[in-house]
């Protein structure tokens, strides 16, 4: 579906240049961490969301604003969608937390294995975790293993 900038108020609608090569609406107005910024009622606001909000409709409170573009100052609808912050944060390029969640192996090109580590869910190498348990007893006991 595609939305039109001309529905928007007049004043939102000023801050808003759209790119025609990659279809992004780039905000030229305040912004906080790249993220365009707008005042409603006296409140701070942030501009793709006003933007989500008043096309597609309420985001829930636990929910966050992914933009699918990946370009911060964004406010095109069609570029927004409505995930959990951990599935957000997860879709990253450049968190660390992103990074690591999509490495199936280790540096060694072992596959990584899963376990329980009460609660939590833990990833390791079993092979290299193996290898440096013998490194340790050999460096702190040498003469327990022949």
């Amino acid at each position: 579906m595609s939305y039109a900038i001309d529905r928007l108020p007049e004043r939102v609608a000023s801050k808003i240049v759209p790119v025609t090569e990659s279809g992004c609406w780039v905000w030229l107005g305040a912004t906080v961490h790249e993220y365009g910024q707008l005042e409603i009622n006296g409140k701070r606001a942030l501009a793709h969301r006003f933007c989500y909000e008043f096309f597609k409709g309420p985001i829930a409170q636990d929910q966050t604003i992914d933009h699918l573009c990946f370009v911060k100052p964004c406010v095109n609808p069609d570029h927004l969608e409505v995930v959990s912050l951990r599935e957000n944060i997860l879709r990253g390029r450049t968190s660390a937390t992103a990074i690591n969640a999509r490495k199936q192996s280790c540096q060694c090109g072992h596959p990584y294995e899963t376990r329980s580590f009460g609660e939590r869910l833990g990833r390791f190498c079993r092979r290299c975790k193996i290898a440096q348990d013998r490194r340790y007893r050999l460096e702190k006991r040498p003469w327990t293993i022949k």
